[in-house]
């Protein structure tokens, strides 16, 4: 299959078959770790932020004519599904050139520049220069989002419309600090921010595909969709985003952090959820 890549930014599969108007991003699975990312908290913390194996479990979606693309970089370096202004100021050495907007994921420290990791653990001994997170936005965020909306826009000019399923994990019991904090969590729930960045029918499909192979499917439960899809979203315009959040213990050993026999079905059904989405676009394409 053709491979394009800008190194520690993205890695982009092309179907080698009919191409079709469909995309699966993986925006927070990267474990490239930059030269210029120097943490002081422990590795194995560190790592308990980057929702591991998700690229592997949708690895299958080019045999289905859809596009794969995945962010190198991990996402506690510098987050793409946060909005690029959702910044802590008391995280900043020296002053931001505009009004910063931080939110609730940045009050706990898991904005768009993580602050903690594995919860708690302090990621920095101290403030981040603002010319360091400068350097994480120009260098790999937007990069990232150019890409990404890029392939989206051809889609709509080429076929009239564009797919974009971007892809996540959450851990099966929600943490403490969370909304649904030690809820056991639904094996995939579908984020539309509210029916704002994807029509209903693209989603119910979606939901459709995955009920049938039994899995529990849920709406805007555990997350509505973040920064991916509420930059990308345009459904009045034929761009349809949907966040999909997936149950890692559907997959993986979540204490082990270790793949599990689960990996390879789960595999399965995602090419298929692909097929199923491929044959959709299909019908709604000129092209």
């Amino acid at each position: 299959m053709p491979m394009h890549v800008r190194p520690g930014v993205f890695l982009r599969r092309d179907p080698a078959g009919d191409a079709v108007p469909v995309i699966f991003d993986i925006p927070r699975s990267g474990a490239e770790y930059p030269r210029s990312f120097r943490p002081t908290a422990p590795f194995a913390d560190v790592q308990r932020s980057i929702s591991m194996y998700v690229e592997e479990a949708y690895a299958g979606v080019v045999d289905a004519g859809a596009t794969w693309l995945y962010a190198c970089f991990p996402n506690v370096f510098i987050d793409p599904n946060r909005n690029e202004l959702d910044i802590d100021p008391d995280a900043l050495e020296g002053e931001w050139p505009e009004p910063l907007k931080p939110g609730e994921k940045t009050k706990m420290g898991i904005g768009l520049i993580p602050m903690v990791c594995a919860g708690t653990t302090r990621l920095y001994p101290g403030r981040l220069p603002v010319a360091d997170v400068r350097a994480r936005l120009d260098d790999y965020y937007w990069p990232y989002h150019r890409e990404l909306g890029r392939i989206l826009q051809g889609f709509r000019e080429r076929h009239g419309i564009a797919l974009h399923m971007s892809c996540h994990s959450m851990p099966a019991i929600a943490a403490a600090g969370q909304a649904d904090a030690g809820q056991r969590r639904s094996d995939f729930d579908l984020g539309d921010r509210h029916g704002t960045t994807c029509s209903a029918e693209v989603r119910d499909l979606v939901a459709s595909v995955l009920k049938g192979f039994g899995y529990n499917v849920t709406h805007n439960k555990h997350f509505i969709g973040a920064e991916c899809v509420r930059k990308h979203g345009d459904p009045a315009n034929g761009i349809h985003s949907l966040q999909i959040e997936m149950n890692r213990g559907l997959y993986m050993d979540e204490a082990a952090r270790t793949r599990s026999d689960g990996l390879a079905r789960v595999r399965g059904h995602l090419a298929e959820l692909a097929r199923q989405l491929a044959a959709y676009a299909r019908t709604k394409s000129p092209a």
